[in-house]
């Protein structure tokens, strides 16, 4: 197994091993979330959108990096004989020994490009949990596959969710496979959110 910047060195693999967000990886998905935040905001107020939008969307946003750099802190994956334990904002538990199959692609996502995911399958290829390798380098993704020394496969490119779903049903979401509906969807809300507001303000 080879040891790579992230990863915490066990005496060998039946003891485990320890994966933790890359620092490099993590420090430019918080700036790409600022700088998306900041760029929003900008647009808003010097456009000819109601200016009431700006701090909705900016809470929003607000939100959202909160979430991002709680889920870095806790990040972890551990692996070891009994189970794959992966931490972020939620922690999941997996029994290792179901795992029998390793689906690897690299998903490309609208404006921010590729990130390779690992999916774990069980014997009948149900997905038993998902390794996302946002804030991991390809390298601490190597590490986990060799230590779960199942047999490994996926598109040999990267592909989008939609492209995934028709070789792999059942492991990406519809969220996944329709980002622009839900990009369209949260527009809206924010949108309903400062009508509201307008609409308080004006009646008071």
């Amino acid at each position: 197994m080879t040891e790579g910047k992230g990863a915490v060195p066990m005496r060998g693999v039946q003891d485990g091993l320890v994966l933790r967000p890359d620092r490099g990886r993590a420090l430019v998905t918080l700036v790409v979330l600022v700088l998306i935040s900041v760029g929003v905001v900008a647009a808003i107020l010097r456009g000819d959108a109601p200016k009431v939008f700006a701090p909705v969307v900016g809470a929003l946003f607000a939100v959202l990096i909160i979430l991002a750099i709680t889920a870095l802190v806790r990040g972890q994956i551990i692996l070891t004989s009994q189970e794959i334990v992966i931490r972020g904002l939620v922690t999941q538990r997996r029994s290792r020994s179901r795992v029998a199959e390793v689906v690897r692609a690299a998903i490309v996502v609208p404006q921010t490009g590729a990130t390779d995911s690992l999916f774990l399958l069980d014997a009948h290829r149900n997905l038993v949990i998902r390794v996302s390798g946002t804030t991991y380098t390809r390298r601490q993704l190597d590490q986990l596959v060799d230590a779960l020394g199942v047999p490994c496969s996926g598109p040999d490119r990267p592909v989008n969710a939609n492209q995934l779903a028709k070789t792999y049903p059942g492991l990406v979401s519809w969220v996944e496979r329709h980002p622009y509906r839900i990009a369209f969807a949260i527009l809206a809300c924010c949108i309903v959110i400062a009508l509201v507001a307008v609409w308080i303000a004006a009646a008071s």
